[in-house]
């Protein structure tokens, strides 16, 4: 098993986590001497994100003990805790005994840097889990995926008003293999894109209109 080492959790029940900009010293801190990683799929993570989830009890012995937290100078075992990682996300949970995700943090940016780095050594483990119910309101994204995507919708809006056949077969070309004739066939793919879970793409394109409206300027 692979750990991380003094890091800092704020635990919290709520389905929208806090981002570690948005934490103060009322919230649920708690200061962990170390916690097991593993790494997981981008959709199990998007489940742990926007929905209740109960992960199969026959995970739990993979983590029982292994995490430790400080508490008034003295060593606490948390019984079922383990930290998961994507390539882009890391993300802390505390489970019950019956396999239930009772808490969830994020980690503070350093921090979760460091995890994704030791994350591009494991292998995606296959853990099986129920989602005992979704809300599809709370987002899986970051901050920052959540901007990009409204920046790529906007533009691509104005593409279509202004009808900038130019600009959108520049943008359909970098990406796509151009067997596709139409201004509108061409705006479809790329709306169809856009619409989908977030990914490289949508950071790709975001930086090459970024890029675009920099030169513009």
């Amino acid at each position: 098993m692979i750990y991380t080492y003094d890091i800092l959790l704020n635990w919290t029940k709520d389905e929208r986590l806090k981002e570690f900009y948005e934490w103060n010293l009322e919230d649920d801190l708690e200061h962990i001497k170390k916690m097991p990683i593993i790494r997981i799929s981008e959709s199990f993570l998007k489940d742990l994100l926007t929905s209740k989830i109960k992960i199969d009890k026959s995970f739990l012995s993979k983590i029982k003990y292994k995490t430790e937290s400080y508490f008034h100078n003295e060593i606490d075992v948390i019984d079922y805790a383990v930290i998961v990682t994507t390539l882009r996300k890391a993300l802390a949970l505390e489970l019950d005994n019956e396999g239930n995700v009772m808490y969830k943090s994020n980690l503070l940016i350093d921090e979760e840097e460091e995890v994704l780095e030791i994350g591009e050594e494991l292998v995606v483990m296959d853990i099986p889990y129920k989602v005992i119910s979704k809300n599809n309101k709370v987002s899986y994204l970051t901050r920052k995926e959540e901007e990009e995507k409204k920046f790529l919708t906007k533009e691509l809006k104005k593409i279509k008003q202004n009808k900038e056949e130019s600009k959108l077969n520049y943008l359909f070309k970098e990406f796509f293999i151009d067997n596709v004739d139409t201004f509108n066939d061409k705006l479809n793919v790329l709306e169809k894109e856009i619409s989908k879970d977030y990914n490289s793409f949508h950071h790709k394109l975001y930086n090459l209109l970024k890029l675009s409206t920099i030169k513009k300027k």
